[in-house]
């Protein structure tokens, strides 16, 4: 096994270093002797006991050593000491003692030192202090020669006493920030500085609190509305001055509370619940988390059909079943005008209970769920029928799906359709007790609960609505209203 493993190894290891060798192959043919230097030298690397691959590496790194000095040269004629001091820098990294490269990069780095330090001197009477000393650091690491400090001295006196006068006028028109980070800049520079620079520290602290409580109100103020946006960005603008305090937290839970907006927007309910939840655990939440996390999580409910209260007779005065006699007129009339002033009373119920033998429909209530329930109740008598029928549908308080109740008259020839209305599982979930109406449909009574560990699907007095068998041959029917019997 340890051969194997050695084999895989070395096998690996040639594969790399024949890779490197046709890259320096490919780039000395086309006299690219940086790059075949630097591929050749990865593969001596690898195989470092390899004479041809040597002589490739050898003739390369000198190949590359004397382009670089013919290029550095020839960069220093025009003055693009930038360009000379890169030729030389790579020369050096071939060839690190070699005195003559050493002297042309230091002369070439004291050039590029002084073109910074001239630009240096520029952007400093423009105002531009940061950057005018950035570049001074820079040309001062390249090179420390006295021509170069002594035109670094004129950058740092400019800086100095233009910054301080600059600095000052900030102060004044109040941009506290600016003032306080340019009086940081010319105190690095002059440490004689320190007493006045403090003033403008102390200042800029008494601004600094002040910004972050008022930006911390303006986050408050946008919390409480609900405006999880702007409260968000209000809170992270006070951090930005500062970090910690009640800003940190109350950041962190209106972006928690944004993202779970954006995921209920979306219906994401999964997602809606996880940025709730995370809002919960900053310890910010002053109950609207809790209870948006309540509404929004999917559980079965309970949907139980009260009752059903149909008009007396059809659109026309006539009765849904039986002859049109002087009670049931004066019974229906009395029915229906009390049923739409008072809606479900006692009175209404006993008038409709009243209503002749002959002159009562057999009811039957169909559901339609959008989960693709299609439930029934048993056939009851009555204008006025009570079921206390039930089925469990998985809801939240923000499932805008919508169910739908037909009120079917059996008869000796078929169904009939009185009616229909539609609510979405929102209201249900919310309202717990609705009552709906809608054509010859005076009153259908729902009452929902939280039905936990129940399995969506029909229950007492509800089963689901059955195709009839097709005849041999024949594809299947649409449903027709056969009770399949809930165990």
């Amino acid at each position: 096994m340890k051969r194997v493993v050695l084999g895989l190894i070395a096998a690996v290891l040639l594969n790399a270093c024949a890779a490197h060798e046709k890259t320096g192959d490919r780039a000395a043919a086309v006299g690219d002797w940086k790059s075949a230097y630097s591929s050749y030298r990865q593969a001596v690397a690898k195989e470092p006991n390899n004479p041809e691959l040597k002589l490739k590496f050898d003739n390369a790194r000198e190949r590359a050593l004397q382009d670089a000095q013919q290029r550095a040269q020839t960069c220093a004629q025009v003055n693009d000491w930038g360009c000379a001091l890169a030729e030389s820098d790579f020369a050096l990294s071939v060839e690190p003692g070699n005195a003559e490269i050493a002297g042309f990069r230091a002369h070439a780095a004291q050039q590029v030192a002084l073109g910074q330090l001239d630009t240096a001197v520029s952007q400093a009477q423009q105002g531009q202090y940061g950057e005018a000393v950035s570049l001074m650091d820079r040309a001062l690491q390249l090179s420390s020669v006295p021509e170069v400090s002594t035109r670094a001295e004129d950058v740092r006196r400019i800086v100095i006493t233009q910054g301080r006068v600059q600095a000052d006028r900030y102060l004044h028109e109040g941009n506290y920030i600016a003032a306080h980070e340019l009086a940081q800049l010319v105190l690095r520079l002059d440490g004689s500085a320190s007493a006045w620079a403090q003033q403008i520290a102390t200042e800029y602290e008494h601004f600094i609190t002040e910004e972050v409580e008022r930006l911390s109100r303006d986050g408050d103020a946008a919390r409480a509305q609900h405006d999880w946006i702007r409260a968000q960005q209000s809170y992270a603008s006070a951090l930005s001055l500062r970090q910690g305090g009640r800003a940190a937290s109350l950041e962190a839970y209106s972006r928690h509370m944004g993202h779970a907006e954006q995921r209920l927007a979306s219906q994401d309910w999964h997602g809606a619940a996880d940025g709730y939840r995370a809002a919960q655990h900053t310890g910010q939440d002053d109950g609207y988390a809790a209870q948006q996390l309540e509404r929004v999580q999917l559980r079965p409910y309970r949907v139980v059909l009260r009752s059903v209260l149909v008009t007396p007779g059809r659109p026309d005065g006539r009765a849904w079943v039986g002859p049109n006699n002087d009670i049931f007129v004066r019974l229906a009339n009395r029915v229906t005008q009390m049923a739409q002033r008072r809606q479900m009373t006692d009175l209404v119920v006993d008038l409709a209970m009243s209503l002749p033998h002959e002159n009562r429909p057999t009811l039957r209530v169909e559901v339609r769920h959008p989960d693709g329930m299609h439930l029934t109740t048993q056939p009851r008598n009555g204008i006025y029928t009570p079921y206390d029928a039930e089925f469990v549908a998985i809801a939240n308080a923000f499932d805008e799906r919508r169910v739908i109740f037909q009120v079917f008259m059996d008869g000796p020839h078929g169904s009939e359709l009185l009616g229909s209305t539609e609510v979405p599982m929102r209201e249900l979930v919310e309202h717990r007790d609705v009552s709906l109406d809608g054509r010859s449909i005076l009153s259908l009574r729902l009452a929902t609960s939280v039905g936990d560990g129940r399995v969506p699907g029909p229950s007492i007095g509800m089963a689901n609505v059955l195709p009839p068998p097709p005849p041999p041959g024949r594809p299947a029917g649409p449903p027709v209203h056969t009770a399949a019997p809930v165990h």
